[in-house]
């Protein structure tokens, strides 16, 4: 990469994080682009060189943080497979990765609150929150170069040697599921609390999986 590039990038990456801590500390209404270009160190003029308005840089900000956390959630997985005797299968790999989540996310109210019911953003957004936004086939169509989690998920199921039959739409119910349930759980803890709804959830989450198995032969 170009010094020029790694310069725009340097730039680009000031203002999500600033943005980020701005949404999360004083909320998206009262954050004003001026506040995020100010805290990044940029000019204003410069903000409209990546983003259209504050909602474009907001659901930039929610992809990118959503799929760090998945990323987290898949080295995390790699570490525990690693370094464990205990035997998974196919289910206790998807919940692992959701409990991971909802235990992170847990610990900062400020960060349920702007992800809010938005974890699927990290493998499937790619476009705006109006109507007709768009889902790619899979993450290496993302801007995001790093891990391809839909890819991540068919090679761990190939040491198993078994195919989830529509991955993607597994992947958005999951992810989908526990952002919705988990919002209220852990802000309110309603209807139960985190600790006591966790069971329900997981069970929830291996018949949806081995529901969706199909044995390769």
């Amino acid at each position: 990469m170009s010094k020029v590039n790694i310069n725009k990038q340097k730039k680009k990456n000031a203002l999500m994080e600033s943005a980020y801590e701005l949404f999360t500390t004083e909320g998206f209404i009262k954050t004003t682009i001026r506040d995020i270009t100010h805290k990044a160190g940029v000019a204003k003029g410069t903000f409209y060189l990546y983003f259209k308005d504050k909602t474009d840089i907001r659901e930039a900000v929610i992809k990118s943080t959503a799929s760090q956390l998945l990323q987290e959630a898949c080295n995390s997985l790699d570490e525990q497979m690693k370094n464990s005797d205990v035997q998974m299968d196919v289910a206790d790999i998807f919940v692992y990765i959701i409990d991971y989540l909802v235990e992170v996310v847990a610990k900062d109210d400020l960060l349920v609150r702007f992800i809010a019911k938005h974890l699927s953003w990290g493998l499937f957004y790619t476009g705006s929150t109006t109507p007709g936004m768009n889902y790619p086939t899979s993450q290496s169509n993302s801007s995001d170069p790093d891990l391809d989690i839909e890819q991540y998920v068919i090679n761990k199921l190939g040491e198993y040697n078994v195919r989830i039959k529509d991955l993607k739409l597994l992947l958005f119910t999951l992810l989908e599921l526990v952002s919705s349930t988990c919002h209220d759980v852990i802000l309110y803890q309603q209807p139960v609390p985190l600790e006591e709804y966790k069971p329900y959830l997981n069970n929830c989450i291996r018949l949806l999986v081995n529901s969706a198995i199909e044995q390769t032969n």
